[in-house]
């Protein structure tokens, strides 16, 4: 069982709230500039304005206490007396149209009032007012298909046009701040899902999370109405983004949470899921269903997110450290999200902006300890290939290695033979080869044993391995006949090579008082009119000729009068064998 470990909540913690200050101080600096257009509000409907019926205070930002089905509204109050240079009122307006009176003239008007497909978006609006407005009554008249969006405006503030843009630029802090840091975990996670030790599952939902919480961000923003200005567009977007995150972060749970507790994600994604195909159908048939649907949404979604949390406490109470690295952003998101819900939709108290942004940073513990996985998955595969590689490594050297002489075997020569005619396809003698035989050998076996025969096999081939270059291949051909290709060398220089090894042979002592000597044969590449096959024939015949005149010699191929061989071969002499 694993022990909690509370700095690492308490740092998430830490960070998210200083971060949150920090903003709120840039958003809302301390000059005094900014007039928030307060005071007594009053209301009425449609009905009761046409009948002249009185006005009804209003505990403005709220929303007016309307009767089902009022579509329309208007909100009163009075302009201050005295009034900034080109003064303006900046209005934010979400799924509702409206018009702007300053006494008995229409001073701004969006929307057509009457139900629009996306409802009318979310936008914000610089009114200006005449220059004498000042005492004025402003009046506000509103029309929204949906109850919670009727004739709610926020905080309205009133300034001169150049703070007013400002202030839109200022409220964009927070999602200047967070969106590089999605965008760069975002970026990072998808390089990392290429790895072959990354859980891909895990990294996709968590990539398609990200990416939905980016695109909210953006659509959260009040800067995007510069770039396209297209409030239907953009207010549908940030709803989908809106019903999307929540189901998506339960899929990035399902992942992470013990099999035991997977069902309980699978309910909560499948209720997710279907507000979410409801909300869409419902808009798609003219209901302002995603409007209308996050009412219920954001009701639902507490008790969604503790459920899901019930499923990460018990998994991280069984040790599954996944779990308890998503546990921060799930407390943090679920608890914003909530939050900016009451805000936003419910309306119980008011704020400026969103809390959600902030919990990117949230967001980072659970990244930070994935990626910390994954370096120590990737450490371990690669410990774990060196390894795999070593054992390979040995079994090939195995496989091509002669266990009693140490030397490399014909499979070994086959190889690099075939790599050296590849890489010296049209040259002329850019490598040699040395057939070698150890005189008398079978008399070695017979008098002495086999025993003493394999000593001797061995520290002939030792005596040979010491004298020659590294890169030089040496081979046991077969019993006691062995084969040096000699890299990069001429027929003349293999000649002085075989001939200093001879003269080595000669001088070894393989065993007590005994002593050896070895014939040796030397053969070139001739180009690309050779191969292999008629390489090895040269220099078995050049070794054939050693033994046959004389033995502990060096005979080379000759360059001319290659019949010269074939007489040797129908020369009867003796019947002898090549030992």
């Amino acid at each position: 069982m694993q022990t909690w470990r509370f700095p690492e909540y308490l740092l998430a913690g830490l960070v998210f709230i200083s971060s949150l200050f920090l903003s709120l101080l840039v958003i809302h600096p301390a000059k005094g500039m900014a007039a928030e257009l307060a005071g007594r509000w009053y209301w009425q409907s449609d009905v009761a304005a046409a009948a002249q019926g009185e006005w009804q205070l209003l505990d403005f930002p709220q929303t007016p206490p309307v009767a089902d089905g009022v579509n329309t509204v208007w909100l009163k109050t009075s302009l201050p007396d005295m009034l900034p240079h080109d003064a303006s009122l900046l209005i934010q307006t979400k799924d509702q149209a409206f018009e702007v009176w300053v006494d008995e003239v229409c001073v701004y008007k969006y929307g057509d009032f009457k139900p629009s497909f996306l409802s009318y978006g979310q936008r914000w609006h610089i009114v200006s007012l005449p220059q004498d407005a000042g005492g004025k009554v402003l009046r506000i008249h509103a029309y929204s298909t949906t109850a919670h969006s009727l004739g709610f405006f926020g905080k309205i503030w009133l300034d001169s046009d150049v703070d007013q843009v400002l202030r839109i630029f200022r409220q964009d802090v927070p999602y200047v701040m967070n969106i590089p840091l999605a965008g760069f975990m975002i970026i990072m996670m998808i390089i990392y899902a290429s790895s072959p030790a990354a859980p891909r599952r895990l990294y996709k939902s968590f990539i398609v999370f990200m990416s939905v919480f980016f695109v909210w961000m953006v659509c959260a923003t009040n800067s995007k109405q510069y770039v396209l200005d297209a409030p239907q567009f953009w207010r549908f977007l940030m709803m989908l983004s809106e019903y999307l995150l929540p189901l998506l972060a339960n899929l990035v749970i399902f992942q992470v949470v013990d099999r035991r507790y997977k069902i309980i994600l699978r309910y909560t994604v499948f209720i997710y899921a279907l507000l979410l195909l409801a909300a869409v159908v419902t808009e798609v048939l003219g209901f302002n269903g995603m409007s209308r649907g996050l009412a219920v949404f954001y009701l639902l979604l507490p008790a969604m997110e503790i459920t899901a949390f019930y499923a990460i406490i018990r998994s991280t109470w069984r040790g599954n450290l996944y779990a308890r690295a998503v546990m921060v952003p799930l407390i943090f998101m679920a608890g914003a999200g909530t939050i900016d819900g009451m805000s936003m939709y419910r309306h119980w108290y008011i704020m400026d902006g969103y809390l959600l942004p902030y919990t990117t940073l949230s967001l980072c513990v659970f990244f930070v300890y994935i990626v910390r996985n994954q370096i120590m998955r990737e450490r371990m595969l690669m410990r774990r290939t060196v390894g795999l590689q070593h054992e390979v490594n040995q079994a090939i050297e195995k496989a091509t290695v002669d266990n009693l002489t140490k030397c490399y075997n014909r499979t070994k020569l086959e190889e690099v033979l075939t790599q050296e005619i590849v890489h010296h396809q049209s040259q002329e003698e850019p490598f040699s080869m040395i057939m070698l035989d150890i005189d008398f050998f079978k008399n070695v076996n017979d008098t002495y044993g086999h025993e003493v025969g394999d000593k001797v096999l061995a520290s002939f081939a030792e005596t040979i391995r010491q004298n020659v270059k590294r890169n030089d291949l040496f081979v046991r051909w077969g019993g006691e006949e062995f084969i040096l290709l000699c890299r990069n060398c001429n027929g003349e220089e293999c000649m002085q090579i075989a001939e200093r090894l001879r003269m080595k042979v000669a001088e070894s002592q393989p065993h007590d008082q005994l002593k050896i000597t070895c014939s040796m044969g030397v053969a070139s590449w001739h180009g690309a009119e050779d191969s292999a096959m008629k390489l090895l024939k040269r220099v078995d015949d050049a070794l054939y000729m050693a033994k046959r005149t004389g033995r502990n010699r060096v005979c080379r191929e000759p360059k001319t009068n290659m019949h010269w061989f074939k007489n040797i071969y129908s020369d009867d002499i003796g019947d002898e064998n090549k030992e």
